[in-house]
């Protein structure tokens, strides 16, 4: 491409070579097969603070040793043999000279983002003599993508914060409603089992009269990070509101439920919850509802059955886990 430029441009007979000596958009370097430097533009003596005169006869790689040689070398003798172009975008390698970045809009960077193009150059006769490389300055570029990045992280993040429980750090109660009705959505198309469970820490407002509300928060994060630790990557524990939470059990039978909620239950049972002072321990007692997905039931009916199940594991003393049986009424599978 560039042998067909410098034709018609000598064609049309205009001094190519002071055209490309004078570039202030593109840097210019031709190299001979030695790496001796034989053209050096203004946008090179510009950004390098070396005139043209100081570096014309000498090898590349001397005057700038912090080139990487190996693979710069590679590239411009592929570029000699194959005779074709090749190229590098600055988002696989940053920068071929090192040069201060030249945008004064460009804060975050102290040097010059580059892409580069090495093709070769030929003789009159045709023959591949040497190599150009071709420096873009692609700061700005480089720049916008980073700012966007850096606002998609933000509204990720932002994102994110929206779906959690500052708390307690679990899915908030706006994610549960969103995600107990999608779950029902992609249960009922793959015909998959799905089940829900309510849980409510028992006489937690003895806790927090007792022990003041620092502590009732310790014992909702030690109570968060119990139960979030014994569960699978696909199940979605959420803070519903005050002391209870709600878990989306996708993928999972009625009675695996059953068992997976009575290990929860235990598990709390049998925990120790240190609180702030380094002395007191407080000892908690869980009661919950299971509901599975049934025919014709709709996410917000599975959400009150379940916690009817949980209303009905208080009223059997608590500390207990009540399974939805559609032959009877909801009973406590056990109590204490």
């Amino acid at each position: 491409m560039g042998a067909l430029v410098m034709k018609s441009l000598q064609n049309a007979s205009l001094d190519a070579t002071d055209i490309v000596d004078n570039l202030l958009t593109v840097g210019i370097v031709v190299v001979d097969r030695r790496f001796t430097v034989i053209m050096w533009n203004r946008f090179m003596e510009l950004n390098s603070n070396l005139r043209a005169e100081d570096i014309l006869g000498k090898n590349l790689f001397d005057v700038f040793p912090e080139l990487n040689r190996n693979w710069l070398e590679k590239k411009i003798r592929s570029c000699l043999v194959l005779r074709s172009a090749s190229f590098s975008s600055w988002q696989q390698r940053p920068y071929l000279f090192r040069f201060k970045a030249s945008n004064m809009l460009s804060l975050e960077t102290d040097h010059m983002y580059q892409d580069a193009a090495i093709f070769p150059v030929r003789d009159a006769a045709g023959l591949v003599e040497g190599a150009c490389i071709a420096i873009h300055d692609v700061t700005e570029l480089a720049e916008a993508k980073r700012l966007l990045d850096l606002s998609l992280d933000q509204a990720l993040d932002l994102e994110e914060s929206n779906r959690r429980d500052a708390l307690t750090g679990l899915f908030n109660r706006k994610f549960f409603d969103e995600q107990i009705s999608q779950e029902v959505v992609t249960a009922r198309r793959h015909n998959r089992p799905l089940a829900l469970a309510m849980i409510d820490i028992d006489h937690f407002k003895t806790i927090n009269d007792t022990y003041g509300h620092v502590a009732g928060d310790r014992v909702l994060r030690a109570l968060a990070t119990l139960l979030n630790n014994m569960l699978r990557g696909s199940d979605y524990l959420c803070r519903y509101g005050g002391e209870e939470f709600g878990l989306i059990l996708p993928q999972i039978s009625p009675e695996h439920a059953g068992i997976l909620l009575e290990r929860l239950r235990k598990a709390v049972e049998n925990a120790d919850t240190l609180l702030d002072d380094g002395v007191t321990v407080v000892k908690l007692t869980i009661s919950v509802g299971v509901m599975p997905l049934r025919e014709g039931v709709a996410p917000g009916t599975m959400v009150r059955m379940a916690d009817e199940l949980l209303y009905a594991s208080k009223q059997a003393g608590r500390n207990c886990v009540s399974l939805y049986k559609p032959e009877v009424a909801p009973v406590p599978t056990e109590s204490r």
